[in-house]
Parts: structure tokens; C-alpha cells; sequence
């Protein structure tokens, strides 16, 4: 595949807005290139992922189904985990911990309730500096909080992609 020279003589120092309009007809040419080369990485992608799916799906299907057996097993021999939870074997090893975890079904709900228990402990909460209310304090202000105003110029450069791919389109 031959490359495509990208280059534009206009580059080097536009004198005039009609050479910015046309970095910015350039700028929607390399715009399109660009979809179109993502489209095709995508297209390759799927059929990578199509192919590593269909070839792994069984070996993927083994595995599950061997863990499966593993931990059937494992479940039906739990007490010899009660003095080591490890059994070293010669292919691997197999460690049985118990744990216990807390599933909060309705947080607001638990949250009501711990409020009027008066379990405030039982709360975290989150401080975080209100920006929006920041942005009204002066320089000063804001200095003595290890704060300060940031302003930049935002610039929003949008070629008319419709004209580039539909060159037949009156502008």
C-alpha cells in the first residue's frame, strides 16, 4: 500500500482566511481518511474476535467445567480445611477460605435507619471542595485556600465533514 503524502504547503504560515478555510477543507479530508481507517481496524478487530471466540469457546467451556468438578469436590472434603486451608498437590494447590461479607440491599433505606439510630459511625462520608462555590471567591481569597482561577482560550476547530464525503452537495 502506497502512502499518501499529508502534507499541505499552506502549513507553514497561513496568511490569509481563505487558507485557513482551506487547512480546514484538508483537516475534514484527513478527518475522513482517519473514520475510514478506524472502520477498517474495527472490521479486522471483529473478525480477530470472531475467530478467538469460536476457537476458545471450547477450551474455555473444559475449563469451567474442570472447576466445576474442582469445586464440587473441594465443598464435599471442607472439613480437612479446618487446620490448614491450603492442601498442596503435586499439579497445583487448593486453599478453602471462608469469608463473610455485608450486601447493602437498599442504601437509602440503610442510611435512614442508621441516621435515626444515631449510628453515625457506621457512615462514611465524603468531603469534597464545592468548585462551583469556589469560582465565586476572589484571587485573594482563593490563594489563602491553595486554590486559583485557571483560564484558558478554547478554541473549536469543526470542518464540514457532510461537504468532504458528499462533494456533490451545493456549500
Amino acid at each position: 500500500m502506497a502512502k499518501k503524502q499529508l502534507s499541505n504547503p499552506h502549513l507553514s504560515n497561513p496568511q490569509s482566511w481563505e487558507q485557513i478555510n482551506d487547512l480546514l477543507k484538508r483537516l475534514g479530508e484527513l478527518t475522513v481518511r482517519k473514520r475510514t481507517l478506524e472502520n477498517e481496524k474495527t472490521e479486522l478487530l471483529s473478525e480477530i474476535t470472531a475467530r478467538f471466540d469460536a476457537e476458545a469457546a471450547p477450551v474455555l467451556a473444559e475449563m469451567k467445567t474442570v472447576e466445576e468438578t474442582i469445586s464440587a469436590f473441594v465443598l464435599e472434603h471442607k472439613d480437612e480445611f479446618i487446620k490448614s486451608r491450603t492442601k498442596e498437590l503435586s499439579h497445583g494447590s487448593i486453599s478453602m477460605r471462608v469469608s463473610t461479607s455485608v450486601k447493602i440491599i437498599s442504601r437509602a433505606i440503610c442510611l435512614k435507619v442508621l441516621n435515626a439510630m444515631g449510628m453515625h459511625d457506621f457512615i462514611n462520608v465524603k468531603e469534597t471542595p464545592n468548585k462551583d462555590m469556589l469560582a465565586s471567591l476572589s484571587d485573594v481569597e482563593l490563594a489563602k485556600l491553595s486554590c486559583e482561577k485557571k483560564t484558558v482560550d478554547n478554541i473549536s476547530i469543526e470542518p464540514k465533514i457532510e461537504e468532504i464525503t458528499n462533494p456533490e452537495l451545493p456549500s
